[in-house]
């Protein structure tokens, strides 16, 4: 099942930036390049996006390559390489199908990407392209929302904040609120965004499909798809992983045959 994408930060990846940087969620970059130095290079990047994680990385001068479905991401993320002068090489292609004819120390996907996983197809689609560019004792670094039941059970027609951050067009603040409905059957979160400046609706219905993944369940999917679980964490001060963590962040090795 393809993930439908239609959300103005992504759409744009300046606002993605401001959104995210109004958030301050850098608090994985340094676990990052801890764990890029631990493993070596080269460091391959899953979902880069901008490059949030891979230009950092890059500046460190750790060789890291980024991947990335959408090419308005990837816009900004050369735009941001070459004016922080780091030589970074943005691959246009699909994390559940791709072939770069090369392999990595360690592949990481941040950013919970892997909640735009929807079905088992994308999953083992994903993790056999992951297996296919590790070296031997390679990592696979990725993380996941922790499910949240009040998020779950939430009103499906009501609207909650979500975020401010200021437009990159310099019309003043954006506000944006959400909408979430949750398919049971499916374990998807149906996500919808609205997008405001000075009470004026500039973007509404904006929408995205999350695979909501419960903790053993995802600890199964990696057992049977020919990975061992290194470590598992509930954050990226490498606190472990428990009920009440925000993430589920995994490090991983592919098994020995």
């Amino acid at each position: 099942m393809k993930n439908k994408i239609d959300v103005l930060e992504y759409l744009d990846g300046r606002h993605y930036d401001a959104k995210m940087g109004s958030r301050s969620r850098f608090e994985d970059i340094p676990f990052y390049i801890n764990k890029a130095k631990e493993y070596g290079e080269p460091v391959l990047e899953l979902a880069c996006g901008t490059g949030r994680v891979t230009i950092p990385l890059a500046e460190k001068g750790i060789s890291i390559m980024g991947l990335d479905l959408l090419n308005t991401m990837l816009k900004e993320a050369k735009r941001k390489s070459k004016e922080t002068g780091v030589n970074i090489e943005w691959i246009e292609a699909d994390m559940t199908d791709f072939d770069l004819h090369q392999k990595f120390n360690l592949v990481l996907m941040p950013g919970c990407a892997f909640n735009w996983l929807l079905d088992l197809d994308s999953v083992e689609m994903c993790l056999i392209c992951v297996k296919k560019h590790l070296k031997p004792n390679g990592g696979f670094i990725f993380d996941a929302f922790n499910p949240d039941l009040n998020i779950l059970v939430r009103d499906p027609s009501k609207f909650y904040p979500n975020a401010e951050y200021q437009d990159p067009d310099g019309r003043g603040l954006v506000i944006v609120s959400e909408n979430t409905k949750y398919d049971k059957a499916n374990q998807v979160l149906l996500w919808r965004l609205s997008y405001s400046i000075a009470d004026k609706t500039i973007s509404k219905n904006h929408e995205m499909n999350l695979r909501i993944f419960f903790p053993q369940e995802l600890d199964a999917l990696l057992k049977y798809n020919g990975f061992k679980i290194k470590a598992k964490y509930g954050d990226f001060d490498s606190t472990p992983y428990t009920s009440n963590s925000r993430r589920q962040i995994f490090v991983c090795n592919v098994k020995n045959l």
